[in-house]
């Protein structure tokens, strides 16, 4: 049997979210509410969240944009009846649609040029690098080897000329997803590096890439998480819409 947990979380702007997810297994973590707060989507954007695990960032995004439309897909069972019940538990029937397709094939079901913007937390370890979870879903959320970092980026056939797409995903692997996006057509034209500590080096970088668009990229200041005494800092007490 699956046990889970239910949670609250707030991001600014987007009021209280309440989600179910497994006490043991793939969670979700910092990455996703640092990306969820990082896009700028529009207030009727038709929005693609593939891998979208229980939610959160749909469920957040749809609180704080209460007229753009979202398809959050989930291809694992259990965490698809999560994403559901907490679409549901959110009275966000009318502005998520959950769907359950591997995304090898998602681009079948799924006209293209249907959506304004993709966001997406894809597996950050390549596969047979780094150590295996014992958990079989956290460590389908963390590997590549049952998608390839390419296969999420052919996901742009989905997004209209001059859609964006928004991803958050190791700072190491910065080079490297900044050139595939650009295989892709996708030009990267904002981005974001977000350090643990002041004095630490990066750990993720943000990045916004635009279908069809020119050379040219916005490099945002740093995103500092902790201070020294590892408290958030200001910056991220205004993301949880904590009082500074």
């Amino acid at each position: 049997m699956n046990r889970t947990s239910t949670d609250s979380i707030a991001l600014r702007d987007s009021g209280i979210v309440y989600i179910t997810q497994p006490l043991k297994g793939h969670r979700f973590t910092l990455d996703s509410i640092l990306l969820a707060d990082f896009c700028r989507i529009k207030p009727k954007d038709r929005v693609l969240e593939p891998g979208a695990g229980t939610g959160i960032i749909s469920l957040l995004l749809a609180k704080k944009f209460p007229h753009a439309r979202f398809v959050a897909d989930e291809f694992d069972s259990h965490a698809y009846d999560l994403l559901s019940g907490n679409i549901r538990k959110n009275g966000l029937e009318n502005n998520i649609v959950p769907v359950d397709k591997d995304i090898k094939y998602l681009s079948r079901s799924i006209a293209p040029n249907a959506f304004d913007a993709i966001i997406a937390n894809p597996p950050y370890i390549k596969s047979g690098a780094g150590r295996k979870s014992p958990s079989l879903e956290r460590q389908t959320a963390r590997h590549d080897q049952a998608a390839s970092l390419p296969l999420w980026l052919n996901l742009q056939a989905l997004l209209k000329t001059k859609g964006k797409y928004f991803l958050v995903f190791p700072a190491y692997r910065a080079v490297e997803l900044t050139s595939l996006l650009r295989e892709k057509k996708l030009e990267p034209k904002r981005l974001r590096f977000v350090h643990p500590h002041m004095h630490k080096p990066a750990s993720l970088v943000l990045l916004e890439a635009v279908k069809g668009a020119g050379a040219g990229i916005e490099v945002l200041p740093p995103l500092i998480v902790h201070e020294q005494d590892c408290g958030y800092t200001d910056e991220m007490k205004e993301m949880y819409g904590m009082r500074v």
